[in-house]
């Protein structure tokens, strides 16, 4: 019959307590903007320039918002897909995919790019 082994004593056992971690606590400090801060009209000065392309393109503003952690001023915007290009470094759409993606969009009949 085997007997069984015993665990190894010495410099490299390790005790409980030490392999137990914490929790993480939360931060004490809060990063990026407060909500009423996020909040920008539309038809905000700065945003002017990129309201005008959006339009010039036959496109429309939705809506717009200050990015809460950088602070950056963003738009939401629908475009006309003849307006739109893929970025150079997304690769080709497979077949399979493309379906897949195609009964998914009716199925939920909704589609968001961001």
């Amino acid at each position: 019959m085997a007997s069984r082994k015993t665990p190894a004593s010495g410099p490299a056992k390790k005790s409980a307590a030490k392999r137990v971690r914490g929790k993480l606590a939360p931060v004490a400090a809060t990063r990026g903007l407060e909500r009423s801060d996020v909040v920008i009209a539309s038809d905000a000065p700065e945003l002017s320039g990129l309201a005008s392309l959006v339009s010039e393109v036959g496109g429309a503003v939705i809506g717009a918002y200050r990015d809460p952690l950088g602070g950056r001023p963003l738009v939401l915007a629908s475009l006309p897909l003849s307006a739109v290009q893929p970025t150079p470094f997304q690769r080709d759409l497979s077949p399979t995919h493309a379906k897949r993606l195609s009964q998914k969009i009716d199925e939920t009949q909704a589609f968001l790019d961001l």
